[in-house]
């Protein structure tokens, strides 16, 4: 069965943050035009220097595992691979359940 999911975390690169973030944003627009692809952001997280922040959301583990087989997944790694990282924590959540969602929606008078 496959299950909507969101992958979403961190990965520090250090010094190199600006360089592997301009990678990553091309990736990331090939990415958004993928079969089953729902979302894919990274951005420099403002908090942290260093820290890359990604989020995906992909219909299908079948469409991730085709993802990872494409020429701008193969380009990314490449570009990447001399840009050391010093951590790492991502995670995959598999959606339940999903609504449509407003602040204001939130708050009970």
């Amino acid at each position: 069965m496959d299950a909507e999911f969101i992958i979403a975390g961190w990965l520090d690169y250090g010094e190199n943050r600006d360089d592997v973030l301009s990678h990553f944003v091309v990736c990331a627009a090939a990415s958004r035009d993928e079969a089953g692809c729902l979302d894919y952001t990274v951005c420099a997280d403002p908090e942290f220097d260093g820290r890359v922040v990604v989020y995906e959301r992909w219909e299908s583990e079948r469409h991730l595992a085709a993802h990872f087989e494409t020429p701008h997944i193969a380009e990314f790694r490449a570009a990447v691979a001399s840009y050391p990282r010093t951590g790492r924590e991502l995670r995959r959540y598999f959606v339940a359940h999903s609504e449509d969602f407003s602040s204001s929606s939130s708050v009970k008078t």
